[in-house]
Order: C-alpha cells, then structure tokens, then sequence
C-alpha cells in the first residue's frame, strides 16, 4: 500500500490532498466517534464506495458525500489522486436541504458549485492568507458556501453563497489566470470574460468591488513582473525593452513613465543598481 497525503486544517474543516495505491477501506461501528460529514474528490482513478444504503462508483471529475457517522466502505480499483474535504456537521448541515439523503450519492461533473470549489482550493497554498485570522475565518465560509451549492443549498444560503463564495472563488480563478498571462498584449477584461463564461462588465465590476479596476490590477502586476526581471542577476543581458515586452507593455514610453510614478526611479536605474552574481 502506497499513501501520499498532505493535511491542512482550518476551524471547522480540514482538507487532505492524497494520492494511494489501489486500496480497501473500511469504516467500522468501532472507528464512529463523530458524524463529521466528508465531501470525497476524485482527481483521477476510480473507485466504489458504499454507505447510507447506496453503492456509488466514481472516475475523475466525480465527487461523493460521505459521513464518518456512518458505517462504510470505500475501494479504490485504480491508483487515485483524491481531496477528502472534512467538514463539521453543525457547520454545513443547516445550509442544505435533505442533507441525510445526499450521504452516499454521487456528485456529478455537471455540478455547477464544484468547479469554483477545486479553484477555491488554491488558497490553502497561500501562506500569507492563512497567517491572518479574518483571511482564516473568510477562507471557511467560502468553503461553507460552496461545499452547501454543491449539495444543494437551500434558497437562502444559495442566494448568500452566490455573493459571497462562487464570488471570492471566481476572483481567485480570474486572478490566478492573469498572473499566468501577466506577459502577453492580449490580456484585457474581454479575453479574461470569455475564459471564464462571463461579461467584460461583470469582470470590471468584481474588481471594482475591491477598491480598484482590472487596468489598474493588470498594470500593478505587470510593473511588478518587470521590476522582478531588472532585479534579477539572470536578466541582466535583456534590455530595458524586451523587460518591458515580456512584462505586457506594447509602449516602452507609458512603461517608463509608470515605472517611474510607482518606483520612484526609472528602469534603467534600478536595473543599473541591481546585484550581479547569480
């Protein structure tokens, strides 16, 4: 038997991340000391689980909600990478409908809340979020808002988690996919919308609703990915044009001049004033 697990913890929930070798496991009367509810993911692989009266296979893409409260089993016919989200009942339970009857059946590729979710995710890598006990505390309800969408929410907690999580995990998904186009020319709010299914508008707005404006994030990162490469020892043979080409400025000049407002100094100063060994 082969496990490779990570474990993150928050209040309320925790998530592991796993890969395993084609496995058997059993869930006993003797192991039950809580009925925490356990939304499994399955990456790649397969496998059957069995619990709540239902038998339930699921392949890559596929989640099911299961229970420590219950007795069960779970056999992985093929070597899986999963997510295993633990989550308090008190917590999650009251913002579903028909929790009970969810136990033990599948949660299909077509669920609409899951792909925000496995986005989401990507927060528990961010140290500097988790290091702040309100971050902390924000990160748990989204998770909350989604893990109920993904069950089924009822009418209000769907209507709250709709504002609140799809939003905080749509700004996560469209942030993350800037900072991997931060070099290209293309990169404007139409081809971020038409990534992720949405308006132009609707993008602007979400930034807007954090204080500042998609021109203003893309160019603050764009200048920042450039001050990286006129910093780095390993970029000291690039000129000040291609630094800027490569950071996503068509116009050396308007680079300049905003490198200029936010650094307080000009490319080629601080370019010049870099170390340089490697």
């Amino acid at each position: 038997m082969e496990v490779d697990i990570l474990l993150r913890a928050l209040p309320g929930l925790a998530i592991a991340t796993a890969t395993t070798s084609p496995i058997l496991c059993s869930h006993t009367t003797m192991m039950i000391d809580n009925d925490d509810p356990v939304i499994v993911v399955n990456r790649s692989g397969s496998a059957t689980y069995r619990q709540n009266g239902h038998e339930t296979s699921i392949g890559p893409g596929q989640a099911i909600l299961t229970t420590n409260g219950l007795t069960g089993t779970a056999v992985g016919h093929t070597t899986r990478r999963q997510i295993n989200w633990r989550v308090s009942r008190a917590l999650i339970a009251p913002l579903v409908t028909n929790f009970d009857e969810a136990i033990g059946k599948p949660i299909g590729q077509g669920n609409h809340a899951l792909p925000f979710f496995l986005s989401y995710l990507d927060v528990l890598n961010d140290r500097q979020s988790l290091a702040d006990p309100g971050l902390r505390r924000a990160v748990v309800t989204h998770m909350l808002d989604l893990g109920a969408l993904m069950l089924g929410a009822r009418a209000d907690a769907a209507e709250v988690a709709n504002k609140r999580g799809v939003v905080a995990a749509r700004m996560r998904s469209i942030k993350a996919y800037i900072f991997s186009e931060i070099g290209s020319p293309e990169l404007t709010a139409a081809t971020v919308a038409a990534r992720h299914g949405i308006s132009a508008s609707y993008v602007r707005k979400l930034f807007e609703a954090e204080g500042t404006s998609f021109t203003e994030f893309v160019l603050a990162h764009r200048l920042a990915a450039a001050h990286r490469m006129l910093t780095d020892p390993r970029f000291t043979d690039r000129s000040i044009s291609v630094i800027a080409h490569d950071a996503g400025f068509n116009d050396i000049s308007h680079f300049n001049r905003s490198f200029r407002r936010v650094y307080r100094a000009s490319p080629s100063d601080v370019q010049r004033e870099a170390p340089r060994n490697p």
